[in-house]
């Protein structure tokens, strides 16, 4: 039950941090800044914003869309990305080839990272349905939402 509320915890605060105006990033504590700076070296296009209680951040590594949110002490609570599906971990592409071979991928695959545990949020598509697919990273699949055409 924790690990379910973490990642709808994280899965609330991604939803928020992508919503938000990018403000200055002089509203950031010394300390989170500086927690952020050492865990994401290379980031790019830094847009800050606190929201109830948390430091969101939206951010760029690589080229790659990221958001993160860390609490007033500066831990980092969660981090998200977005990938190509032909970035997924081999185990998981290959759980999908077998049990959804017969539905479209979504190309771009949503990454989130909640107290060192990973999940993908895979989106695909058929003739009769679009399938939002959970994957942790032991390639175990759910179905977390099935919509018919």
């Amino acid at each position: 039950m924790k690990k379910l509320t973490s990642v709808l915890f994280a899965l609330g605060l991604l939803i928020t941090a992508s919503s938000f105006t990018p403000s200055k990033d002089d509203t950031v504590s010394a300390k989170v800044k500086s927690a952020f700076e050492k865990t994401f070296i290379a980031a790019s296009d830094v847009a800050w914003k606190k929201v109830n209680g948390f430091y969101m951040v939206n951010f760029k590594i690589n080229e790659q869309d990221c958001s993160a949110a860390y609490n007033e002490e500066g831990e980092l609570m969660s981090a998200t990305r977005i990938l190509a599906s032909s970035q997924l971990p081999l185990n998981i592409s290959l759980a999908l080839q077998n049990k959804y071979a017969d539905y479209a991928i979504d190309k771009s695959v949503r990454e989130i990272t909640v107290e060192n545990e990973t999940v993908y949020y895979i989106k695909a598509d058929n003739s009769k349905q679009s399938l939002s697919i959970k994957a942790n990273s032991a390639g175990a699949l759910s179905i977390e939402n099935k919509v018919k055409k």
